[in-house]
């Protein structure tokens, strides 16, 4: 199998529904990437850790949480392991956003999926699931 026109059309798939679902998500007040990071947060809060696992640079990370922490969004936390480093955690709000960012997606993916039939879409999802598994 030729995996580059493959690659290309999980690329594009990626693309056309974060392109959807932007409008959605700039309601909001943020963007498609600061709700990644919002995501993402609780699985790892640590700026530094946040970055590695995105694969964004940690200047950029950086920018964004102070950005949603000056929202209200997130807030900074004493990392009880290393008191000289800090967390971030979700608030209030940014459970909120985070729900309905989540939402704008799903519903810009579900207008996508409605072009497989129903043992299709569960296929899809058992394939993705399959290929984005963690290799123990």
């Amino acid at each position: 199998m030729n995996a580059w026109p493959l690659l290309t059309r999980i690329w594009k798939l990626q693309r056309d529904l974060v392109q959807k679902a932007a409008p959605c998500i700039d309601e909001l007040g943020i963007s498609p990437r600061e709700l990644m990071l919002l995501a993402f947060v609780e699985r790892q809060p640590n700026p530094s850790g946040l970055a590695r696992e995105l694969r964004i640079p940690t200047p950029s990370v950086s920018h964004a949480l102070k950005r949603l922490e000056n929202q209200g969004m997130l807030e900074r936390q004493s990392d009880p392991a290393d008191l000289r480093r800090f967390n971030f955690a979700l608030t209030a709000a940014g459970r909120k956003t985070l729900a309905r960012g989540q939402d704008c997606l799903k519903n810009s993916f579900r207008g996508s999926l409605r072009r497989l039939e129903p043992d299709e879409q569960r296929e899809f999802e058992r394939l993705l699931r399959k290929l984005t598994e963690d290799e123990s």
